[in-house]
């Protein structure tokens, strides 16, 4: 039989544990607040940076395997790939849904509010007009400052491949020039 403070303590874990279970909970109004965060971040402007960038990444092969493919062709492509992106963008399991959870599961309902009037204030503003400019020179400077430090990164792989055993694959050497209009022909293998 449970004593008094037994069941005081058995009622304190149930009630501690209907709280985290609330706490965690996706409400209605909670997903309202992540939705609003999500546009005020421009979420929907996700699907265009795929569509261009997964387009942008085909063109060398494309243009490999067939020198005149036109430009419109990729203009083509990356429209389509906008459009297929965008018609699932908001719905049930697209792409804002899916962040949704991740913002859900990040942050509690209040940080979400925060988060909300911080990007409503004016510094929160700011940001995200100059978020890009931002993200692009914070880029590029970490990629100039990883190229100044080649050598060491060269030397670093190559040390840590050779106590493996392994080495990485020369590239492969150019084909040599073909000779001048009126050259003689190097002799065909046989």
């Amino acid at each position: 039989m449970l004593t008094s403070i037994s069941r005081l303590a058995l009622v304190a874990v149930l009630a501690c544990a209907a709280l985290v279970a609330q706490a965690d909970e996706l409400t209605p109004a909670k997903r309202a607040q992540i939705k609003t965060l999500l546009d005020i971040t421009g979420i929907k402007a996700i699907p265009e940076q795929i569509a261009n960038n997964t387009v942008q990444s085909w063109a060398p092969g494309i243009k490999q395997l067939d020198p005149k493919f036109p430009d419109k062709g990729f203009a083509i492509a990356r429209d389509a790939f906008l459009a297929s992106l965008n018609a699932k963008v908001d719905t049930p399991g697209g792409l804002i849904e899916q962040v949704a959870l991740v913002y859900h599961n990040t942050f509690s309902g209040p940080e979400i509010a925060d988060l909300l009037k911080f990007y409503q204030s004016p510094v929160g503003k700011k940001l995200l007009a100059n978020q890009a400019k931002v993200n692009g020179e914070t880029f590029q400077t970490a990629m100039k400052w990883a190229d100044s430090m080649s050598a060491d990164i060269d030397q670093r792989i190559e040390t840590g491949l050779k106590r493996e055993g392994l080495k990485l694959p020369e590239p492969p050497k150019a084909a040599p020039a073909a000779p001048a209009a009126g050259g003689v022909q190097p002799p065909a293998k046989k």
